[in-house]
């Protein structure tokens, strides 16, 4: 006779509990066969025992008067905003700078110019590497100093800002 599958369905997606068995495939009764098997009670692992000696990083607490400080970074350029006369301009200017970092980011990296440009962007950036190591490793130059200076130097030259 034929026989039908009476076992019930884990998976709702399954419906082979009204198909009789000795029609389906030899293929298709082997990949139904686990579904429909009726499930074994599975025993937990025991959780394994830590090692005696664990490997942890060190942690260093910052000083308070650290001068990397983002929050004493982010405070200084509110200062700066809060003291600006013409602050529209200032937003612009901001603004446009983010536009073209990301127009030139996007820019870059086209297909075609990504495969012109991406080997000579990468070499400029290998050269400066050595100069950085130099000027501020070696020489122990500040680079919060000098990114100052130049911010302010291009900050005399845009219209709209007071010098």
């Amino acid at each position: 006779g034929i026989l039908l599958n009476t076992a019930p369905n884990p998976h709702p997606f399954l419906f082979t509990q009204h198909i009789p068995t000795k029609m389906m495939s030899l293929a298709r009764r082997a990949a139904v066969a686990p579904a429909t098997r009726a499930t074994k009670a599975v025993r937990p692992l025991a959780p394994r025992p830590l090692p005696a000696q664990r490997m942890s990083p060190v942690v260093r607490a910052a000083s308070p008067t650290d001068s990397n400080d983002f929050d004493a970074l982010l405070m200084k350029m509110a200062d700066k905003f809060e003291k600006a006369e013409n602050k529209p301009v200032v937003i612009g200017y901001i603004a446009a700078a983010a536009g073209a970092f990301f127009f030139a980011e996007w820019l870059i990296h086209l297909p075609a110019l990504d495969v012109l440009l991406g080997f000579p962007i990468q070499l400029i950036g290998l050269l400066a590497l050595p100069v950085g190591v130099v000027r501020y490793v070696l020489e122990g130059k500040d680079v919060m100093a000098e990114a100052g200076d130049a911010v302010s130097s291009i900050t005399k030259r845009l219209p709209g800002l007071d010098k």
